[in-house]
């Protein structure tokens, strides 16, 4: 299935695979440009990199293009209070909150401060 070549059996995989299979699942481009990118930067060429977007796809993985003004200043927001955070989780976090959902993540390096707060519903993998 398409987690074992994304996350490469790293620990947590089953439970993104068992949320992109049984669930409504959506991602920003930007999270999914970052996960393209991963992909080449770890040696993979283009079309395994595509592959890969074609696995992810087809689990019905929905990508979500929102650039509103409402989302990037959320995720501007974000990024003012807790600094030591990727844009790319910004984004994430603005979209979770805006669709009411919860983010699945392994970043808690990033993400472990936001998590406290209570106002982003996470969920670590490991």
């Amino acid at each position: 299935m398409c987690c074992n070549s994304v996350f490469k059996n790293e620990e947590g995989a089953d439970i993104v695979e068992n949320a992109l299979i049984n669930e409504d699942c959506c991602i920003h481009a930007i999270n999914i440009c970052e996960v393209y990118k991963d992909n080449l930067s770890r040696g993979e060429d283009q079309e395994e990199a595509d592959r890969l977007l074609f696995d992810l796809y087809s689990t019905g993985l929905i990508i979500r293009e929102d650039m509103d003004t409402e989302l990037w200043k959320e995720a501007a927001q974000i990024k003012a209070s807790v600094r030591r955070i990727s844009y790319a989780d910004c984004f994430a976090l603005s979209l979770t909150k805006r669709l009411g959902g919860i983010l699945l993540s392994s970043d808690h390096h990033e993400l472990d401060p936001i998590a406290d707060s209570g106002l982003y519903k996470i969920l670590f993998i490991r």
